[in-house]
C-alpha cells in the first residue's frame, strides 16, 4: 500500500497546501465567495495555516471544532481579516474492494461550529485519495488536435490518453452525500478527488468537481478579526504564504 494513502490527515493537507495548482482547485470556490466579481479570487495572495487550535484564536476550549483544519487569511498589505475563510477538511480513502467507503465523520457538525464561532467564511470540504486502480480499469480517451473538421468538430490525433476514473466517481458519490447534510446556505462545500502517482508517493492529478459557494456569515465575529490579525503579526510560522502570480 502506498505511503501517501496511508498518510495523515495533516500531512495530505500539508501536500494540498504545498501544491498551488491542488490548492487553487481545492479552496477557489471559497476565494470567488470572499471576493466576487469584480473582484478576482487569486487577486491577492494568501496566508494558510492548517489545523489551528481554537484557543490561539480566542475561541471557547470546549467548542467544536477543536481546531480550523485550513485557515486561509487573504493578505494586502495587511492581513484582509474580514475576508477570511475557516475549512473543516475530512479524508475519503475508497478501496476497490470497498469503493463506497466513506469518511469516519461527515463534518457537518464541525462546519456550523465554524460558522457559530463566527468565521465570515466557512466551507466543508472531502478529499478523496482512492487506492490504486490497475491500469486494465484505466479509460482510454482520444486526443484531439486544434484542427477542425468538415462538420466544425475537433480532429482526433489518433493517440489516447489513459484516465482514472476512480478519483472522480469518488468525488461525485461524496458530493452527493454531502448534499444530503442539509448544510445552510452560510456554508459552501466541495469534493475533491486526487490521484496518486504510480509509486504512489505524490499527487499527480486532481478533479475538478461542482461545489457550492457559501454565502456570507452574517455574524460574523469583530472580535475573531482581531484575534486573526494578532495571530498573522505574532505567529507568522503558522501560515505559508501562497502568492498566485509571479509578481515582484
Amino acid at each position: 500500500m502506498s505511503r501517501n494513502w496511508t498518510e495523515s490527515e495533516t500531512e495530505v493537507l500539508t501536500r494540498v497546501r504545498n501544491s498551488r495548482q491542488i490548492l487553487a482547485n481545492l479552496i477557489g470556490f471559497m476565494l470567488e465567495a470572499a471576493f466576487p466579481h469584480p473582484e478576482h479570487q487569486f487577486g491577492q495572495d494568501i496566508l494558510v495555516a492548517i489545523n489551528v487550535p481554537r484557543h490561539r484564536l480566542g475561541l471557547s476550549a470546549g467548542g467544536r471544532p477543536g481546531d480550523v483544519d485550513l485557515l486561509v487569511v487573504p493578505v494586502s498589505d495587511e492581513p484582509l481579516v474580514e475576508r477570511v475563510i475557516a475549512i473543516e477538511a475530512k479524508i475519503v480513502r475508497p478501496t476497490m474492494e470497498n469503493p463506497s467507503r466513506n469518511a469516519n465523520a461527515m463534518g457537518r457538525s464541525q462546519a456550523l461550529g465554524l460558522l457559530y464561532d463566527g468565521f465570515p467564511f466557512v466551507g466543508l470540504v472531502h478529499i478523496c485519495i482512492p487506492s490504486e486502480l490497475p491500469p486494465e480499469l484505466h479509460l482510454r480517451i482520444p486526443r484531439v488536435s486544434s484542427k477542425l473538421g468538415l462538420n466544425g468538430e475537433l480532429v482526433e490525433t489518433g493517440e489516447y490518453m489513459d484516465l482514472n476514473p476512480f478519483p472522480l466517481i469518488s468525488a461525485k458519490r461524496q458530493r452527493g452525500r454531502v448534499l444530503a447534510l442539509g448544510l445552510p446556505p452560510e456554508i459552501g462545500f466541495h469534493a475533491l478527488g486526487l490521484e496518486l502517482s504510480g509509486d504512489g508517493q505524490r499527487f499527480v492529478a486532481n478533479t475538478i468537481g461542482d461545489e457550492q459557494r457559501p454565502v456570507r456569515n452574517p455574524q460574523s465575529s469583530p472580535q475573531l478579526f482581531k484575534a486573526i490579525r494578532q495571530i498573522c503579526l505574532e505567529a507568522p510560522e503558522l501560515f505559508l504564504r501562497v502568492c498566485w502570480s509571479t509578481r515582484s
